[in-house]
């Protein structure tokens, strides 16, 4: 399975990326939503699930996946964030993973969104 990581923030970027890795994903690791979309665009292969934070500058987490699905119609999301208010944005068959989380709990949610 494939998981484009949009996360603006380096170390949390990092540590999922190690998180991910270790339970045996692929990544596509991208540190906003316009490099997160001229990457998908890149990439040959299946995108399984976006695991992108909120807020970001420039595009948003809830714009980037609106801007995926439309040529990746199969995608599955996840969306991150530190605030609770952030939930209005969501498309019903979304995730919502609240920050901070344990990774335990990060790889769980990745299951139940990918199934």
């Amino acid at each position: 399975m494939t998981i484009l990581l949009a996360e603006d923030e380096s170390s949390l970027r990092q540590m999922l990326g190690l998180v991910l890795q270790a339970a045996g994903y692929r990544l596509v690791v991208a540190e906003d939503g316009r490099q997160a979309v001229q990457l998908a665009k890149e990439h040959a292969g299946r995108i399984d699930l976006l695991l992108s934070d909120i807020e970001m500058p420039g595009l948003t987490g809830p714009d980037l996946a609106q801007e995926l699905l439309r040529t990746r119609p199969t995608l599955k999301v996840m969306l991150m964030s530190g605030c609770m208010s952030a939930l209005g944005v969501f498309e019903k068959e979304w995730r919502f993973l609240q920050k901070p989380f344990a990774p335990t709990r990060l790889l769980e949610e990745i299951q139940i969104a990918l199934h």
